[in-house]
């Protein structure tokens, strides 16, 4: 990952209260930052759906 992509600039997201409070707890669970967690949940939503598309 290049320095370029690491300095992105940061984005708000507006989450449901119960979404946002089961993100904070997976990332607890998992010793990660909210957004390691959040970055983690949407990069596995992407792969599914791409497998899905794919077969």
């Amino acid at each position: 990952m290049s320095l370029e992509q690491k300095r992105q600039a940061p984005r708000s997201v507006r989450l449901d209260p119960e979404i946002e409070a089961w993100v904070k707890s997976q990332a607890k669970a998992g010793d990660r930052s909210l957004n390691a967690e959040i970055n983690r949940v949407l990069r596995k939503a992407k792969e599914a759906e791409e497998q899905k598309q794919a077969a």
